[in-house]
């Protein structure tokens, strides 16, 4: 065999090469693609969890003070009461406990029509479950705050 032909069949030769399976690498990838689903669904669940606390409205009469917010999730002044609420919220979330009855739903729509009253309303259960005061339309903070310092004080009595 001539030299040029000896080097043309070594060229054949490593192009013919197979590759192997790199187990190392798959390994490494499967680790950054395991951790990547990770680090996306952990958020979700929480906030599905989170969510479901939320709108758990069988919790009324528990023993703890609730407030329902009924809220449509698609309404400018729902989310400004909501907002409201939000502000005030730090200052009694160790004696009540707030929901939301999501008008969009089955369940919300049941509970709103049960109460009688449209979205943007906002009411107070007591700890066994009656219902002690309503707020209507976009409420300002200070009244909400008032609003709940007299359930938590109906609570004590």
């Amino acid at each position: 065999m001539s030299k040029k032909n000896k080097v043309k069949h070594s060229k054949q030769k490593k192009s013919v090469k197979q590759k192997t399976f790199n187990w190392n690498k798959f390994v490494k990838r499967f680790f950054i693609s395991l951790s990547f689903i990770g680090v996306i669904s952990i958020p979700i669940i929480v906030y599905g969890y989170k969510a479901k606390i939320e709108h758990d409205l069988s919790v009324i009469g528990n023993g703890t003070a609730t407030v329902v917010q009924i809220h449509d999730p698609n309404c400018q002044l729902c989310q400004q009461l909501k907002n409201n609420v939000d502000s005030v919220k730090s200052e009694f979330k160790e004696r009540v406990q707030f929901k939301t009855a999501n008008i969009k739903s089955a369940k919300g729509k049941t509970f709103a029509n049960r109460h009688n009253v449209p979205h943007v309303t906002l009411l107070f259960f007591d700890t066994s479950g009656n219902k002690v005061n309503t707020l209507r339309g976009v409420t300002p903070k200070k009244d909400i705050q008032k609003a709940l310092a007299l359930l938590t004080r109906q609570r004590t009595n």
